[in-house]
């Protein structure tokens, strides 16, 4: 996986994502009790959150992996002057930081940061509001899969 995830946390993070969409406080209070070893959390769901805007970002700035130096050139200058581009850098941030601050178990703040990450991931689709988001995560589970 890329951006640093596991597929194990990939996957982990998506099942945080769905149980906060569905407000399954019994499925995310076992995600947040992991296992030794495992990254907490809140600082994950806001790690993948970076990972799947990066993601929609590349792709919607037209990224592909047989481009030249030169086109990946031109698509991070076009990154890099879009605002909705530089605004979407700054909420994973913001999010990554309070997710590594938020106490491991503090379920409240994981549902905050997961129902903002579903919701960037939303806003940039085609028509945010007809974009489904169980069959999102379930192309982003498929995604994460196809890594292994």
């Amino acid at each position: 996986m890329t951006d640093g995830l596991t597929v194990d946390e990939a996957l982990r993070a998506l099942a945080a994502l769905e149980a906060a969409w569905k407000d399954d406080e019994e499925a995310l209070s076992a995600l947040a009790a992991g296992s030794a070893g495992e990254q907490p959390l809140p600082a994950l769901v806001a790690a993948y959150g970076e990972h799947a805007m990066d993601t929609l970002m590349a792709l919607a700035f037209g990224l592909r992996s047989t481009m030249s130096d030169e086109e990946l050139a031109e698509i991070s200058d076009a990154v890099s002057s879009n605002i909705g581009a530089r605004m979407s850098a700054l909420l994973t941030q913001t999010l990554k930081a309070w997710g590594t601050l938020a106490a491991p178990d503090d379920l409240s703040v994981t549902k905050i940061i997961a129902h903002t990450v579903i919701d960037a991931m939303r806003a940039v689709t085609e028509d945010p509001t007809k974009t489904e988001v169980l069959p999102l995560l379930a192309t982003f589970r498929t995604y994460a899969l196809s890594d292994t």
